[in-house]
C-alpha cells in the first residue's frame, strides 16, 4: 500500500454526488492521495445512506488512486460503539465505584445507619423535583468502612486525612440497614456501591470490559467488513479512533486526577479481579482511599498508584490492543489519538489513562493540534477561550510526547501523526498554518490529518477554518502549495532514526502516587537550550522492555555501559522531573544499570509508591545526581552529553542565576531536531515572531562540523552533513529569497499602483481596477472584505539585473508574484521577498501582486455562529507600507 503522509478529514453529511465528488477532487488537487472520512456529522452512519455515500468516494477514490481512511463512529467521541449500547447491549454500559458518607461523632454506642438510600448520590435541594434516574435502583453496594478521622494538629485548614486502621463494617449491613458500634471519637462511615448511572455518557462503551470494549469492533469495523471486505487493505487503508475517553464525570473533566477529584471511579469485573489478586479482603478497606487521603500518605498514593496502573492497562488490552489486533488481522491500519490537554494523557476524566498504554495498539503514534492550542509567539502563555489552554504543555511537550511514541515504539515503525488546524477558526489562514506545520516538524510529527475539508454551505460554523469552503476561501490555491511543501517535508524526516541526547521520564505515575513536576518544565528547559529529546514510559525500561528492544551498551568509553537504547533510539542520559514518589520499577532499572546517568531534577523523591517499605530509597537512588532544573542543560553539556550548539552572534554573558553549571545564554526561541537517514539531518526553526536569529551551529554527532546560521522569524530550514565535512542547507521546497550581497541599488514601488479586488468564489474575474497613489490596508475601507486583492504597476529597469529581490513590508496574509506575465511564486509568511531577476528586462516591466486574505472578516456578513470559542483582534488587509526592488 502506497505510504500517503497526509489524509484530510472529508466530513460527509449526506451531499449529492457531484458535490462529494468535486471535493475530493479537491483534496487531490493539493498533492493529496488519502482522505479520513469524518462521519460525525452524517445523519445515517451505517445505514443505507452512508454506504451510498461511501460507494462513491470509494469509487472516486480508485480512479485518482487514492487511499480511503473512516474515522470509527457515528458521534464524538469514539466508543459510542454505532449506537449498540443503547439498542442492543444496555447491559454493557460503563461500569463505576462511587461513594456516599456519613459523619460519625461521639461517645460508643449502637448505631444504625439506613445504607440503601445511600446507594446513589445525596440530592441538593436544587435539584429537587428533577427525574431520578431510575436505573439508579440497580446500584449495588460494594464495601462499608469506618475511617477514623486523623489528628491533624499544625495541618488543621488543609483535608481532612484519616487513620490508615480502617473498620469494614460490611458484613454489618441486614436488610438495607447497617448496624454498628464504633469506638468514641470522630469517624466517617463510608458506603461504596456500583452504578452505571453516577458518570458520563451512559450510551457509551466501558474501555476496561472486555466484552463492552468489543461492542466498538461489532458495531463499527465488523459492520464495514461485511460491506466492503474486498477494498479492505486495497482502497480502504484503515480506521481512525478521535479521542476515546473514560468519561467518568459530566462536562470536560481535565483535571480528573485520582485522589484530587470527586468523580466516580472507572470499575470492571476484570479490574476487581486484578486488584483482589493484590489485595485480597483487604480491597474493601483501601477503596475510600480513592478518594480520601490517608494519614500515612504512602498508603493511599499506593492505592491509587496500582488501580490507575490496572485501569490503563485493561484500557490498552481491552480497547487498543483489540482494535488493532483486529485491523492488521483485516489488511488495516489503526490510527488516531486521546485527548493529551494539559495533562489529561494520565488521567480519568476525558484522558486516557496512560498515553503510552494507550496508543500501544495502533500503527502511528497519534496527537492533535486544534483550537489554538499551539500559538506564535506564546510559548508559555496561559490562553483562555473555551477552556483554559496551558500553553507551556503545548508548546514544548504534545508534539514531543507523540514523537516520542512514534519513534520509540517499533510497531510504529516511526510514524507520529496529528490531526492539525481544527477549531482554530476562520481567522487562521496559510501563513499560521505554515508555522503550527514547522513547530510540529520540528518535534517529530511526519503524518497529518489537516482538518477539514467541509461540503456543508459555507460558512459551515463546525470548527473552522474549511481549506476550499465551496470556493469560498481565498487562501486555498496557497493551502495546496502548503500541503506539497508539507508532504516533502514529511518524506524527508521519515524512514530513518531520531538522534536526542536525553531521555526525560514520563509523569503519569508520578502524579498517580502524589505531588510531581510537570515533565513540560524539564522539556521546556532542554528545548530552549537546544537539547533534543524523547520522552520515556516506565513500560518501555521495564515491563515490556523486550517488546521495545530496550538494552544498555559503551558508547566512548570501552566496558562501560552508557548508553540507553529504546527501540534503536539511543540516549545519553535519563532525566527524571521531580517526583513525591517514585516507582520499584524506577528503582530496579537504576539497580540493574549503574553505568547508565540517571538524575533526578531539584529533589530525589521521599520514598517508593509500590514498594513494601514505601519510605525507603534504595542505594542506587540515593547515589544518582540531583540537579536544579534550571542548571540542567548546563549540567548536560558540562558533561559532554549535548551534540549540537547554537551561539548567537554576540555571545551574551551568562545570567547570574545560571548556579553552578552556568553556560552561555541559548537562544530560546530556537528549536533544533536531529535526524538520522543515510547522513544526519538537523531541522532549525527560528520560533520567534519577531526577533532574527543570527549565529553558529556547531555539531558533533559525526565529527565537529559548523556552518553560520541567520534565520528570518518563523523561517524553518534543514541542515546535512556535507561531503566536504561541513554542513549544508537542504531543499524544503520553500526558500526564503536572499538578499543581494550588494543593497545599493533599490527601486521604490510604494506608489502608484492599479488595484482591483474580488471574493474568493468569483476568483480571477476581477472588477474594473482603480488607481491609487499610496497603499493602504484595504480593510480601512472595506472591514468586512475577504477574497483576493490584485496590484498591478509598470516601472523602469535601467539594467537587466543579475540579481534582484521584491520585498514588500506589509502583506495579509499570503501573496503571489507575477512580473511581465510570468509567476515568480507564492509567499505564505513573512517576510515577503521573492527573488524576481529571472523574469525582468531592461526597460518596462509589469509587475503583479495578488495578496489572499483569511475567510475572517467576511463572517461579518453572515449571521452571527450559534457558538463564539474565544475573542480575537482582526489585522488589517491587503498590502501597505513600502515595496521595494533590490537588485544588483
Amino acid at each position: 500500500m502506497k505510504d500517503d503522509h497526509i489524509l484530510p478529514f472529508l466530513w460527509m453529511r449526506g451531499e449529492p454526488e457531484a458535490t462529494i465528488r468535486r471535493e475530493i477532487a479537491k483534496i487531490n488537487d493539493c498533492g493529496i492521495s488519502a482522505l479520513c472520512l469524518e462521519a460525525r456529522p452524517h445523519k445515517d452512519f451505517c445505514g443505507p445512506g452512508w454506504w451510498h455515500d461511501v460507494d462513491i468516494v470509494l469509487d472516486e477514490a480508485r480512479r485518482r488512486d487514492m487511499r480511503v481512511w473512516i474515522l470509527d463512529d457515528r458521534h464524538f467521541p469514539t466508543g459510542y460503539a454505532n449506537g449498540l449500547i443503547e439498542t442492543k447491549y444496555p447491559e454493557r454500559r460503563k461500569q463505576y465505584l462511587n461513594y456516599t458518607s456519613a459523619e460519625i461523632y461521639g461517645s460508643a454506642k449502637p448505631l444504625e445507619l439506613d445504607i440503601s438510600g445511600m446507594l446513589k448520590p445525596p440530592t441538593p435541594y436544587w435539584e429537587l423535583g428533577k427525574p431520578a434516574d431510575p436505573e439508579r435502583e440497580n446500584n449495588t453496594l460494594f464495601s462499608v468502612t469506618a475511617l477514623r478521622f486523623a489528628d491533624r494538629g499544625e495541618a488543621a485548614g488543609g483535608p481532612d486525612a484519616y487513620a490508615t486502621e480502617t473498620v469494614d463494617l460490611t458484613a454489618d449491613v441486614r436488610g438495607g440497614r447497617l448496624h454498628f458500634r464504633l469506638p468514641e471519637g470522630a469517624w466517617r462511615v463510608v458506603v461504596v456501591y456500583r452504578t452505571r448511572t453516577d458518570g458520563g455518557d451512559p450510551a457509551y462503551i466501558n474501555l476496561i470490559d472486555k466484552t463492552s470494549a468489543h461492542t466498538q469492533i461489532e458495531g463499527v469495523y465488523e459492520t464495514h467488513y461485511s460491506h466492503y471486505a474486498s477494498e479492505f487493505g486495497r482502497t480502504i487503508a484503515g480506521f481512525f479512533s478521535d479521542e476515546p475517553q473514560f468519561g467518568n464525570m459530566p462536562g470536560l473533566g481535565f483535571g480528573a486526577v485520582v485522589g484530587r477529584c470527586e468523580m466516580p471511579m472507572p470499575w470492571s469485573d476484570e479490574l476487581e479481579e486484578r486488584l483482589r489478586e493484590k489485595y485480597g479482603s483487604s480491597l474493601e478497606s483501601l477503596l475510600p482511599f480513592l478518594w480520601l487521603d490517608a494519614e500515612e500518605g504512602s498508603v493511599s498514593a499506593a492505592f491509587r498508584f496500582a488501580y490507575m496502573d490496572n485501569v490503563s492497562k485493561l484500557y490498552e488490552q481491552n480497547f487498543s490492543r483489540a482494535i488493532g489486533d483486529w485491523c492488521r488481522a483485516h489488511g488495516v491500519s489503526y490510527i488516531g489519538h486521546v485527548v493529551e490537554d494539559s495533562g489529561s494523557h494520565s488521567r480519568l476524566g476525558i484522558g486516557a489513562a496512560h498515553y503510552f498504554r494507550a496508543m500501544a495498539g495502533q500503527d502511528m503514534a497519534g496527537i492533535d493540534c486544534i483550537g489554538d492550542q499551539v500559538v506564535c509567539g506564546a510559548p508559555f502563555e496561559e490562553r483562555r477561550g473555551m477552556v483554559r489552554i496551558d500553553g507551556e504543555f503545548f508548546h514544548y511537550t504534545l508534539g514531543v510526547l507523540g514523537a516520542s511514541a512514534g519513534h520509540l515504539d517499533p510497531a510504529k515503525k516511526g510514524r507520529t501523526m496529528c490531526e492539525l488546524f481544527g477549531a482554530y477558526g476562520w481567522r487562521f489562514g496559510v501563513r499560521d498554518m505554515k508555522y503550527v506545520l514547522d513547530h510540529l516538524l520540528s518535534r517529530g510529527v511526519n503524518y497529518l490529518v489537516p482538518h477539514a475539508f467541509s461540503m456543508a454551505e459555507y460558512p459551515d460554523p463546525d470548527c473552522p477554518p474549511h481549506f476550499y469552503a465551496g470556493g469560498n476561501n481565498p487562501e486555498y490555491p496557497y493551502f495546496q502549495y502548503l500541503m506539497r511543501y508539507a508532504d516533502r517535508m514529511c518524506r524527508l524526516l521519515s524512514g530513518g532514526v531520531h538522534v536526542p541526547v536525553a531521555a526525560v521520564l514520563y509523569d503519569a505515575e508520578a502524579e498517580w502516587a502524589g505531588d510531581r513536576m510537570p515533565m513540560q518544565k524539564v522539556i521546556r528547559e532542554l528545548h530552549t537550550h537546544q537539547i533534543d529529546l524523547d520522552i520515556v514510559s516506565l513500560d518501555m525500561l521495564g515491563r515490556l522492555k523486550e517488546h521495545y528492544g530496550t538494552h544498555t551498551e559503551s558508547g566512548a568509553e570501552e566496558g562501560r555501559r552508557d548508553r540507553l537504547v529504546i527501540g534503536g533510539v539511543s540516549f545519553r542520559v535519563l532525566i527524571v522531573p521531580r517526583m513525591q514518589r517514585m516507582t520499584s520499577a524506577l528503582a530496579e532499572f537504576i539497580a540493574q544499570e549503574p553505568d547508565f546517568p540517571v538524575l533526578f531534577t531539584d529533589a530525589l523523591p521521599e520514598g517508593v509508591a509500590d514498594a513494601q517499605n514505601a519510605k525507603a530509597l534504595p542505594a542506587a537512588v540515593t547515589s544518582c545526581p540531583v540537579v536544579p532544573l534550571t542548571d540542567l542543560s548546563a549540567w548536560i553539556r558540562k558533561n559532554g552529553f549535548a551534540d549540537v550548539a547554537a551561539e548567537t552572534a554576540e555571545e551574551a554573558a551568562a545570567p547570574e542565576s545560571a548556579g553552578e553549571y552556568a553556560d552561555a545564554q541559548d537562544p530560546a526561541d530556537l528549536t533544533v531536531y536531529h535526524y538520522r537517514k543515510d547522513r544526519d539531518l538537523y531541522l532549525l526553526l527560528n520560533e520567534s515572531p519577531s526577533r532574527r536569529f543570527s549565529g553558529r551551529l556547531t555539531v558533533s554527532a559525526a565529527g565537529r562540523r559548523s556552518a553560520e546560521i541567520s534565520l528570518e522569524p518563523l523561517e524553518c530550514v534543514v541542515f546535512q552533513d556535507s561531503e566536504n565535512g561541513g554542513l549544508e542547507k537542504t531543499d524544503t521546497g520553500i526558500t526564503l529569497a536572499e538578499m543581494p550581497e550588494s543593497t545599493q541599488n533599490r527601486i521604490r514601488l510604494s506608489g502608484n499602483w492599479k488595484v482591483s479586488r474580488v471574493r474568493a468564489i468569483a476568483y480571477p474575474d476581477f472588477p474594473e481596477e482603480r488607481e491609487i497613489a499610496d497603499l493602504a490596508p484595504v480593510s480601512e475601507e472595506a472591514p468586512d472584505f475577504s477574497g483576493v486583492i490584485r496590484y498591478r504597476k509598470e516601472f523602469e529597469m535601467p539594467a537587466k539585473p543579475a540579481e534582484a529581490v521584491l520585498v514588500c513590508e506589509n502583506v495579509f496574509e499570503v501573496m503571489k508574484v507575477r512580473v511581465n506575465g510570468q509567476e515568480a511564486g507564492m509567499i505564505l509568511q513573512p517576510p515577503y521577498r521573492i527573488r524576481v531577476d529571472a523574469f525582468l528586462t531592461a526597460g518596462r516591466n509589469t509587475l503583479e501582486i495578488e495578496v489572499a486574505t483569511t475567510p475572517d472578516r467576511d463572517q461579518q456578513n453572515y449571521p452571527a455562529p450559534p457558538f463564539v470559542p474565544e475573542y480575537t483582534a482582526q489585522e488589517p488587509t491587503g498590502l501597505w507600507g513600502d515595496v521595494e526592488l533590490v537588485w544588483r
